[in-house]
């Protein structure tokens, strides 16, 4: 029984690490962050509290992380939110099954990153750095644009 239970344990952390390509792919990621945009940590924050809100239905976290005025674009409707109220308002016409499925099947590793910023699922939705002041010495990243289409 002991040594079924040290196989379990071995078993399960080696779960909980993540294989080497999974890790190898989220420094690959961080490192493309870093040289085209800025703190990857920063936007990795920003994933991971979008997808675990998204998930857990906590709309007002999920419309915390966004942008504002923000452009939607769902099945080829466009609507304009100007604020956080707005989107809560309009939330289930925005995050469709469609946005859902791609943030909640997206893994950071796999993450697309361009000097625009960063792509979930098919370009359903973009994370981008919002400049905090004119010079644009620093940006804080946001959810920049939420789109679907059949």
């Amino acid at each position: 029984m002991n040594r079924l239970l040290r196989l379990l344990l071995i078993a399960f952390s080696v779960i909980l690490a993540g294989s080497p390509a999974s890790r190898a792919d989220e420094a690959s990621v961080d490192e493309q962050i870093e040289t085209l945009l800025g703190p990857a940590g920063d936007y990795k924050e920003l994933f991971y509290a979008f997808k675990v809100a998204l998930e857990e239905g906590k709309s007002d976290i999920v419309v915390s992380l966004v942008n504002y005025p923000i452009i939607v674009r769902i099945d080829g409707n466009e609507e304009t939110y100007a604020s956080e109220e707005e989107l809560r308002d309009g939330y289930d016409d925005v995050f469709t099954d469609a946005i859902l499925e791609a943030v909640a099947n997206q893994e950071y590793g796999d993450l697309f990153v361009n000097s625009e910023g960063v792509m979930i699922g098919n370009g359903e939705v973009w994370i981008t750095g919002i400049c905090d002041d004119n010079a644009c010495s620093t940006a804080t990243p946001r959810i920049m644009t939420i789109q679907s289409g059949e």
